[in-house]
């Protein structure tokens, strides 16, 4: 089992950051993740009007898990595109990891960014599918 959790407290996500070498930057939210209650990785992402930044998705080499960082990549991506910030970008993926990165849906732009505009990219898309049994 796997928990997404976010964090509130600067003190414990600088040193979080610390521990996994991943970027720690002042004004980013972040949510912890644990895997089997074991301390597995970190995502970070901030917010600045309408976009949405994911800036990094860092799990510890023996802990990563490709669906654990896909769900909590998209949690993240859900939670900035529900406040308005549909612009979304991923500031620093992991340039080993290109297919999470795309998995996730961003597109690498002219400019080397990866872009993706959320915008209703997590409403539901089967509500007006008709089951026939």
């Amino acid at each position: 089992m796997f928990k997404i959790i976010p964090m509130q407290n600067t003190e414990e996500r600088e040193a979080l950051c610390r521990r996994l070498g991943a970027e720690f930057h002042l004004g980013d939210m972040a949510y912890r993740v644990t895997i089997e209650e074991q301390e597995a990785g970190i995502i970070t992402f901030f917010i600045k009007g309408t976009k949405g930044c994911l800036r990094q998705i860092c799990f510890y080499p023996n802990m990563q898990d490709f669906e654990v960082m896909f769900i909590g990549g998209r949690a993240c991506m859900n939670f900035m595109d529900s406040v308005g910030a549909s612009d979304g970008y991923f500031v620093n993926p992991d340039p080993h990891n290109e297919r999470l990165t795309l998995a996730l849906g961003y597109r690498k732009q002219e400019d080397g960014s990866y872009y993706l505009n959320t915008e209703g990219f997590f409403i539901e898309h089967c509500k007006n599918h008709d089951e026939h049994h």
